[in-house]
């Protein structure tokens, strides 16, 4: 059915499938042909799926999502829930990528949304019982096994036994929600550090009304000055480096004389100004926190201090973040 759920994870997002997925859908689908003994035999006639689409957006209790990568914008598969009854609903329709790391997420996912936004209680599925790896994975994430269906399939013309595995709402958040979210969080920071390589901590930078005025109340907290003055024209500032054992290394920072740079920051009495890191790939990084719904609000440039380029951008959660190319 036509819906406009959608969920955001760390690596991956689940987003309504649309007509426009069509070609997306068969290359999927006839891309192992190894895979496909297991899953039912579709058409390569692009029309055929679009027709497919067109009563799938008719069916009510019908949920059917495309697997995005958060970094890249790419799908990367698809899952589903449906024949949704009494507060119960199959999952399946999921396939993944070949070489893609989606499956661990998009499951979460699909059970948040089930759970969360749809009210449901329970989630079943059923895997043909010779498609070993996809039902070791059933079991190996802590779904419960209900029962096996002896002759449930017929996948060209041969019958094969399915084996039923279930999970309700409280056996999720009780064992399963914690496992994988920490799995999803480890597979979303391997992939954003393979396409922009190292991505380290480097400051916090302090907005100031006067560095000299403050720079005795970090003495007091152990800092000690790292670097000698610098001032950057085209943002506007003077800045010092402190660093300290066991703590960040802070930037601070003071307008220079006629400029407003820091004024929204000093006027509202906040401090923190943003975090900066060090970047091996920069442009690849803007892209990728671009495509993470990042706002660039200055673009890459030469820095006055590092002489390597720069760029800072606002998350999502309004947090300015500056990257310096390593």
């Amino acid at each position: 059915m036509k819906h406009k759920l959608t969920m955001e994870g760390y690596g991956y997002r689940l987003r309504p499938i649309t007509l426009e997925d069509a070609p997306f859908i068969i290359e999927l689908r006839l891309e192992d042909m190894q895979r496909n003994r297991f899953i039912h035999v579709i058409s390569s006639d692009i029309r055929e799926q679009e027709k497919w689409l067109e009563n799938y957006f008719t069916r009510e209790g019908d949920y059917y999502f495309v697997i995005e990568n958060r970094f890249t914008r790419q799908p990367e598969g698809l899952i589903a829930f449906y024949n949704e009854q009494d507060g119960r609903a199959e999952w399946g329709r999921w396939v993944v990528k070949k070489g893609s790391l989606a499956a661990v997420e998009s499951v979460w996912l699909l059970y948040r949304i089930a759970f969360e936004s749809v009210g449901l209680q329970e989630l079943y599925c059923r895997t043909v019982k010779d498609n070993i790896d996809v039902v070791s994975f059933h079991d190996s994430i802590g779904e419960k096994k209900r029962c096996i269906h002896e002759g449930f399939f017929e996948i060209n013309g041969r019958l094969y036994d399915a084996v039923e595995h279930y999970c309700d709402r409280m056996h999720f958040n009780q064992n399963l929600f914690s496992a994988l979210e920490s799995k999803s969080l480890a597979i979303a920071q391997r992939n954003f550090r393979q396409l922009v390589g190292r991505f380290e901590f480097h400051h916090i930078a302090v907005a100031t009304k006067g560095i000299q005025k403050e720079l005795p109340l970090y003495a007091l907290l152990g800092y000690k000055q790292e670097s000698p003055y610098f001032t950057d024209t085209n943002q506007g500032i003077k800045g010092i480096f402190l660093a300290a054992k066991n703590q960040p290394r802070l930037e601070l920072l003071e307008n220079l004389p006629g400029s407003t740079t820091l004024d929204p920051y000093i006027e509202k009495n906040l401090k923190m100004y943003h975090s900066a890191y060090l970047v091996e790939h920069i442009e690849k990084a803007v892209e990728v926190l671009i495509n993470c719904r990042a706002k660039i609000i200055s673009p890459l440039k030469e820095s006055t201090y590092f002489g390597k380029r720069i760029c800072f951008l606002v998350l999502p959660n309004l947090m300015m973040i500056e990257l310096i190319e390593e």
